[in-house]
C-alpha cells in the first residue's frame, strides 16, 4: 500500500515539472506581449518550480521510507 502511494505522490510531481517545463518553453512565443522583465521573472518563476519538483522527488524515498518506519 505505501508503494501505492508512493507512486501517486511522484506522478503527481513530475506532472508538475512537466507542465511547468511546457510552459516555460513556450514562454517566447505564448506572450509576446510581456516585456524582459516580466519575461525573465516568469523564467525564473518556472524554473524554481521545476527545481523544487526535482528536490523533492530526490528526496521522497527517503522521507517517505522515514515517516513508514515510524509508524
Amino acid at each position: 500500500m505505501q508503494h501505492i502511494i508512493l507512486a501517486l505522490v511522484t506522478i503527481g510531481v513530475v506532472w508538475v515539472a512537466w507542465t511547468n517545463f511546457k510552459k516555460l518553453g513556450r514562454l517566447r512565443a505564448a506572450d509576446m506581449m510581456l516585456d524582459e522583465a516580466e519575461r525573465q521573472r516568469l523564467q525564473h518563476s518556472y524554473m524554481m518550480r521545476i527545481i523544487l519538483c526535482l528536490l523533492a522527488l530526490a528526496i521522497l524515498p527517503f522521507l517517505f521510507t522515514i515517516l513508514t518506519k515510524s509508524s
